[in-house]
């Protein structure tokens, strides 16, 4: 992989965009595809329409979501544990154990992903 498409990938990837705040990997998308087509442009719901050749035809459509799986803080503990809903769909046992980033007014702060012992969701 060249170097300018690995660095657009890393982008992408280290850019928080949970389902319904896509609006900074957009901005990465905007800026990455603005150096190669005619024009870029985001439609009302946020989808972002990079064109070469716009005038000719056949079009070609090349598709894909900007969001990510993400999780919404909904109560800090005296402890500082978090408890948390999903946002996006998915198996929320895969992800036990997974280094994370929680996104606060100040910057991130990094974290891992647990659940309470066995005995205890009793």
């Amino acid at each position: 992989m060249d170097q300018v498409s690995k660095q657009f990938l890393q982008d992408l990837i280290l850019t928080p965009s949970p389902s319904g705040y896509e609006e900074p990997v957009q901005k990465v998308v905007r800026e990455f595809a603005g150096k190669f087509t005619d024009s870029v442009k985001t439609s009302l719901h946020g989808n972002v329409i990079a064109s070469v050749n716009p005038d000719v035809q056949p079009s070609i459509l090349l598709a894909g979501h900007c969001d990510q799986i993400g999780l919404q803080v909904r109560h800090i503990d005296s402890d500082g544990y978090l408890s948390v809903n999903t946002i996006g769909g998915w198996d929320n046992q895969m992800l036990i154990g997974q280094r994370l980033q929680v996104w606060t007014k100040k910057g991130p702060i990094l974290g891992v992903l647990a659940r309470k012992a066995i005995h205890l969701l009793t």
